[in-house]
């Protein structure tokens, strides 16, 4: 039995550990002149960022986090879903080629944790275009990581958008599932508490405070001077909390309030949008971090806050569709090169973002007719 000073000593470290990891990004490639991938787990690994979620299952990037010991999440892309909602073997050969081939078994390889199966298949705008095949594609997905004895050790999920859940009043009690997606969310919903998988949600304060008037950017900041909303007895001091517990009350609805919730993507733009700026996102971004940090929880779960979440994102990428608008391609964290964009860290310590280094540039007359081609 320790004594009662090391006992404390070590719990406190356990703690701290476990915060630091719960803190990940997420890594898109879709950039007309992207990062080598060693560049990316190099600055992945500068900035001690121990989590990484990944939108398909690229070998180029396998191969370089094979063996950095950074824990992976897998995305498969929407485009895959309905051919692995249709074939067992399909789901059996993605897993053999993605999963079993890059797993690693505490030596060399990927810590793969995770399988995403889509990437928001039920954003409102997609209509019915995916949502037919997810449920069939993760329980395909699923088996086929049984079959490969890899079940213990990798979870299916499937990440859902920020308007999957609603509340016309605004307030957090009187959250529910979209009215088309009830089925399919129960459905979803029971398949990840059998296998005791967590629930991964895009929460986006930037896109509530666009879309919302009674949202001001001091509650969106975490600002303390911001106006506070009320639900009943319970007081929101911030716009995470609020949408957080909007869902919490979803789940709640359809039987399934105390599941495992991952935020999956979480940021804010520095352009393309009004209150798009490296300054805003910074003051968005340190108060995210020191309110995860305080495991405060929210009003409905208190002292329990998401086990796991993922910035969104680690770098600017200038092909992502800009249909809901230019700041679309301004999430990173990181611009397309590697250099941070603001002060901040991803909770360790007082360390500010490090740079990516010696990073090759294309020679200058390509480099104008690179410019030349985007502005067309």
């Amino acid at each position: 039995m320790y004594p009662f000073p090391v006992f404390l000593f070590l719990t406190i470290l356990c703690l701290l550990g476990s915060t630091a990891d719960a803190i990940g990004v997420n890594w898109g490639t879709m950039s007309s002149h992207p990062l080598p991938p060693p560049k990316v787990v190099e600055l992945l690994k500068s900035n001690e960022v121990s989590k990484v979620k990944l939108f398909d299952a690229d070998p180029l990037v396998l191969q370089a986090l094979s063996g950095s010991n950074i824990v992976v999440t897998l995305g498969i892309p929407n485009s895959m879903l309905k051919t692995l909602n249709s074939s067992r073997k399909a789901a059996e050969s993605w897993v053999h080629d993605n999963v079993t081939r890059y797993f690693s078994h505490g030596g060399a390889g990927v810590r793969i944790e995770y399988v995403a199966v889509g990437d928001e298949p039920f954003l409102q705008s997609y209509g019915d275009q995916f949502h037919p095949f997810v449920i069939g594609a993760a329980m395909n997905i699923q088996a086929a990581l049984t079959k490969a004895n890899l079940a213990g050790e990798v979870k299916v999920v499937v990440p859902c958008s920020f308007d999957t859940f609603v509340s016309e009043s605004g307030r957090p009690s009187k959250g529910h599932f979209r009215t088309d997606l009830n089925k399919t969310m129960i459905e979803l919903l029971t398949f990840l508490s059998k296998h005791h998988s967590s629930f991964f949600v895009t929460i986006s304060p930037f896109i509530s405070f666009q879309q919302n008037k009674n949202i001001s950017l001091d509650f969106s900041l975490f600002k303390e001077n911001a106006h506070h909303h009320n639900d009943s007895l319970r007081t929101y001091k911030n716009s995470f909390d609020l949408s957080y517990d909007t869902l919490v009350s979803a789940l709640s609805k359809i039987g399934f309030p105390e599941i495992d919730i991952v935020v999956a993507r979480i940021g804010w733009p520095t352009d393309g949008a009004a209150n798009a700026t490296s300054s805003i996102a910074e003051t968005f971004m340190k108060g995210l971090i020191d309110h995860l940090h305080s495991k405060t929880g929210t009003p409905l779960r208190p002292r329990n806050p998401p086990i796991e979440t993922f910035i969104f994102s680690l770098l600017d990428e200038d092909h992502r569709s800009i249909t809901s608008g230019n700041f679309e391609r301004h999430w990173g964290v990181f611009t397309f090169d590697g250099q941070a964009k603001y002060h901040f860290n991803f909770g360790q310590g007082t360390k500010n973002l490090v740079n990516s280094q010696f990073v090759e540039y294309l020679a200058p007359k390509w480099w104008l007719l690179f410019q030349y081609q985007l502005a067309r």
